[in-house]
């Protein structure tokens, strides 16, 4: 998401108690902007195969559910555009892409970021599964160990088409196709 300070207000006029960027401008002159990309932890498919009760859907699921133990809502992409504005930025732009997590893809592009995709999930699971597991949802080393073999076996059965949304500024790469 890219965006620009208002040249008639601070970054912090205007900024309510509830805003969950505070400060967020105080250090860019009227005129400056910030980019912020999130990421969605929800797969999905558009074609049915990531389904509710699925792997897939349990790990979305499982991530709501810790980051909301853990008192940090993983869901961001959900209320960025409005914390930003609420900061006092204008012209706040929201773009959404699809972010594979394979090579599934026919496009050449999303294929590459599939991969890219792959690689980012098999080796950043256990880190993201053992601390908010064991410590805010209560499951044993060895049952976080055992859920993280079967999404990694997930992960390598091709049938799945799941992708995730991606909220950021516009990337022109990802618009070209020439």
């Amino acid at each position: 998401m890219q965006t620009q300070v208002s040249d008639a207000a601070t970054p912090t006029e205007g900024m309510s108690s509830h805003n969950r960027m505070p400060g967020l401008g105080n250090h860019l002159a009227p005129g400056g902007y910030i980019e912020q990309a999130e990421i969605n932890p929800v797969a999905k498919s558009d074609d049915g195969s990531v389904t509710p009760g699925d792997l897939y859907d349990q790990c979305g699921k499982l991530a709501i559910a810790a980051g909301n133990a853990f008192g940090k809502s993983l869901m961001i992409e959900e209320s960025m555009q409005d914390d930003i504005a609420s900061a006092g930025f204008i012209d706040v732009v929201k773009e959404k892409y699809k972010w594979p997590v394979g090579a599934w893809s026919n496009d050449p592009r999303l294929k590459e970021l599939g991969r890219w995709n792959l690689i980012h999930w098999n080796q950043g699971m256990e880190g993201w599964t053992m601390r908010f597991c064991t410590k805010h949802l209560g499951w044993t080393y060895d049952a976080v160990k055992e859920w993280n073999a079967e999404m990694r076996n997930t992960l390598r059965d091709r049938k799945y088409h799941a992708y995730q949304d991606v909220y950021g500024p516009s990337f022109p790469s990802l618009h070209d196709t020439g």
